[in-house]
């Protein structure tokens, strides 16, 4: 479906709504695949899929001149730049225009688009865009995505309010604290009390020589009282 430019919103719709007819997705979804090839001549694809072809599936071409014949040129698979529509787009367009056909013409569509082999199952997908059944499951899609998209937004747009608050806080506090009395004190008492311990130290290393020496001559002094 992709290949034939259909996006999946749309092909989401289609298999929606013609299941809900058909009442089998998985026989319905390889229809769609074997329609959209039809609708652009992939006759070498179709005859792998062990598809029928008529003279018209050769090319992309002749499905468009027996489009446009079949349906009284109100139904055409280019757009006006000359480019393939998308699948959607062109059996929207078929079945606004299906009901007002002959007998005949309808019978050679449907070979046409669909093939001897899944008649039942166009006339359900035809049914299926009459009803509003594909256009209402696409809409429902588009909206739910929007919606989406939309509450996705107002939750970003709530978070980076958020976030800006937080940091305007966060600047504001730390002018505060590196303006403040408190934080001042707090650092100059650090810095006094790791002077403090530095003196400490050093005069901790003093005396532990003193002390050195001390135990050294107390200990000669015990040595000589010891002799006879």
């Amino acid at each position: 479906m992709a290949a034939s430019g259909t996006d999946l919103d749309k092909t989401l719709a289609m298999l929606a709504g013609g299941t809900k007819i058909s009442q089998n997705a998985d026989e319905f979804g390889e229809f769609l695949k074997v329609g959209s090839l039809r609708v652009r001549g992939m006759k070498d694809e179709l005859e792998e899929l062990g598809e029928e072809v008529g003279t018209a599936g050769d090319s992309v071409r002749k499905v468009q001149n027996q489009v446009l014949k079949l349906t009284h040129g109100r139904v055409n698979i280019f757009d006006g730049a000359g480019n393939a529509r998308d699948y959607y787009d062109i059996m929207a367009d078929i079945s606004r225009v299906y009901d007002s056909l002959s007998g005949n013409d309808k019978a050679d569509l449907s070979e046409l688009l669909f093939g001897s082999q899944h008649g039942k199952q166009g006339a359900a997908f035809i049914g299926a865009f009459q009803s509003g059944q594909i256009q209402s499951a696409y809409e429902a899609a588009l909206n739910s995505q929007g919606f989406a998209m939309q509450e996705q937004g107002r939750w970003m747009g709530s978070m980076d309010a958020k976030l800006q608050q937080f940091d305007a806080a966060f600047q504001s506090l730390s002018k505060n604290m590196l303006d403040s009395d408190l934080l001042k004190f707090f650092v100059d008492l650090g810095t006094n009390a790791v002077s403090a311990f530095d003196g400490i130290i050093g005069k901790l290393g003093s005396l532990k020589t003193l002390m050195l020496g001390a135990g050294l001559f107390a200990g000669l002094k015990n040595v000589g009282m010891a002799k006879p």
